[in-house]
């Protein structure tokens, strides 16, 4: 029975749009559930398995979507080869970043990558190609070799094949020797140096794909919202990222996807005329989190695992 469930969620999933016809905008929000979860996937393999905070990811969020939106708008360059380019360039910042950080660690790891943030903040105000402190406006939708996602079903499905993506390329990484290097790292530094591990080369691929990962949801969030500021990918978010990796448990494969859940549908559930309350709400289930479950919210995926086991022995 357990080796089904994950086909019976997905075969839900692809219905999603046929079941929530009637309110779309609940389409639109869970886009962007998955749209963040890629990018807490990513820090989630940065932090969860290599132990590595870092207070400037959404940095490369804005690099990825403003490079994609300055392609296409700019040189009206296909969709594809601007997603193409964007991963590329996010990439090559992963790498200029993560070769000073492997010296870093820590508290000044994060703010070695906060000012990372600031500084990209910056220079995105001052470009007028950017659209400066006006924002970057009207950025089309996804286009696919000439057919244009308008709908929030169309784009639903284009964002959950790269969610797939971005679950399988983390779950294969884990498994990986680059992974099991990261996990012994952040278990003991100096135990896994002694045992022979190639720790800078793990770091630094974590760091790539975490960038990579970013980048391409920066790249999905500005061709689905069509607008960019800086502001959108100020430090704020890269708390908010950091906070959903704990909340969702860190090391997890589901946590990025069911705290982005909660992250994103605990506003409207509460309403917005008591916005602060969801931010106060939120920040106290960090604390709780941190304090009393380990695995986060991936302690519910956890615990439904057991039982199953437990029905199919009886």
């Amino acid at each position: 029975m357990k080796k089904f469930i994950p086909y019976i969620l997905l075969i839900l999933v692809l219905f999603l749009p046929l079941i929530l016809r009637e309110t779309p905008s609940i389409i639109g929000y869970l886009n962007l559930v998955m749209i963040y979860g890629i990018s807490a996937q990513g820090l989630n393999l940065l932090l969860g398995i290599g132990g590595q905070i870092s207070l400037g990811h959404a940095a490369f969020m804005a690099i990825g979507g403003y490079t994609s939106a300055i392609f296409v708008v700019h040189y009206n360059f296909p969709f594809i080869i601007a997603l193409i380019i964007s991963i590329v360039v996010s990439a090559i910042f992963g790498l200029i970043v993560g070769f000073p950080s492997l010296r870093l660690k820590g508290f000044y790891l994060a703010i070695a990558t906060m000012a990372l943030g600031n500084v990209v903040g910056d220079v995105l105000r001052r470009m007028s190609i950017t659209g400066g402190d006006q924002g970057f406006r009207n950025i089309p939708t996804f286009d696919l070799f000439g057919f244009k996602l308008e709908s929030y079903s169309s784009k639903f499905y284009l964002i959950l094949f790269f969610f797939l993506l971005t679950y399988f390329i983390s779950r294969n990484f884990i498994k990986s020797k680059s992974g099991k290097s990261l996990i012994a790292m952040r278990d003991s530094e100096v135990g896994a140096l002694s045992v022979g591990v190639n720790i800078s080369n793990a770091k630094l691929l974590a760091f790539i794909l975490a960038s990579v990962f970013a980048g391409l949801s920066g790249v999905l969030y500005a061709h689905d919202i069509s607008y960019l500021h800086p502001s959108n990918f100020a430090l704020p978010l890269s708390i908010n990222l950091l906070a959903i990796t704990i909340i969702g448990g860190l090391g997890t494969l589901w946590g990025p996807i069911l705290a982005s859940l909660f992250w994103i549908f605990l506003p409207l559930i509460i309403g917005s005329k008591l916005e602060l309350l969801s931010s106060v709400i939120f920040g106290i289930v960090v604390i709780l989190v941190v304090l009393f479950l380990p695995r986060g919210l991936s302690e519910i995926i956890f615990r439904i695992e057991r039982n199953l086991k437990k029905v199919n022995v009886k």
